[in-house]
């Protein structure tokens, strides 16, 4: 018997909060742009630690931090303008009982030609409660930077989670991973252990392979993909991704 993903709080968390985060302007992402020069990396990431829900489910969001998040949004300032009034957002409305953690990638290393790019992705926060303040710090340090380093990305996500209860990754990003493998046999490779999660997928005005790839991952990872170009189609899916039921416990 399938049940929506998460219990009452997930609900009011992504079916209520996430409407009210997205609803800025134009939270669009892209592939890394080129520059001249590297910027200045953001600080280390602020690690925070939450108390667990009772085992009715966890959420790890897992952002794209590449370099392109410089570029202008639709509405005015920058995308990643745009993404830290939506997380400061959801910061100030989560639930003290959400269980939800954040991870990044491509924040720390420039260049694909630079050693670790591929392993480039932190958690910046990690699932629990109480801790607001600090993660209003850890949204004030992220940045554009670097590559798309997908698959190290949903790996250490799956990590994130634990090996008990219903979980569930929401990988927000516009597509072509610039690292091996190809995040849809990773995706596989998390869905063949057997393991309770599951892994839904918001592509950002993406096309061609970059939208392929993404859809991969979904249909691998047992979940769904969703297309957004804009805020408010972001907005759309995401509430559809809210009600829609899971898959079942085995």
């Amino acid at each position: 018997m399938s049940r929506p993903r998460f219990d009452t709080v997930r609900s009011r968390l992504v079916g209520s909060t996430l409407l009210a985060v997205l609803s800025v302007p134009a939270i669009i992402f892209a592939t890394p742009a080129s520059a001249s020069a590297p910027p200045t990396p953001r600080d280390a990431p602020v690690m925070v630690a939450l108390d667990d829900t009772g085992g009715e489910g966890r959420l790890m969001l897992v952002l794209d931090s590449s370099g392109s998040m410089a570029e202008p949004a639709g509405g005015g300032g920058s995308k990643i303008d745009a993404a830290k009034s939506a997380l400061r957002t959801l910061v100030n409305d989560l639930p003290d009982e959400a269980e939800v953690g954040l991870r990044v990638f491509g924040a720390e290393v420039f260049s694909r030609t630079d050693p670790g790019s591929c392993e480039d992705t932190q958690q910046v926060v990690e699932p629990g409660t109480g801790n607001r303040d600090q993660l209003l710090d850890a949204i004030g340090d992220y940045k554009p930077y670097g590559e798309t380093p997908i698959p190290n990305a949903l790996r250490e996500a799956a990590q994130d989670l634990g090996d008990e209860g219903p979980r569930s990754i929401v990988l927000v990003s516009d597509g072509e991973s610039t690292c091996a493998p190809d995040p849809c046999k990773v995706a596989a490779e998390l869905a063949d252990q057997g393991i309770n999660l599951q892994i839904d997928v918001v592509g950002l005005s993406v096309s061609g392979n970059a939208r392929d790839q993404l859809q991969c991952v979904a249909d691998k990872g047992n979940g769904t993909y969703y297309d957004a170009d804009d805020a408010d189609a972001i907005v759309d899916q995401l509430t559809r991704w809210a009600s829609e039921p899971s898959v079942p416990s085995p």
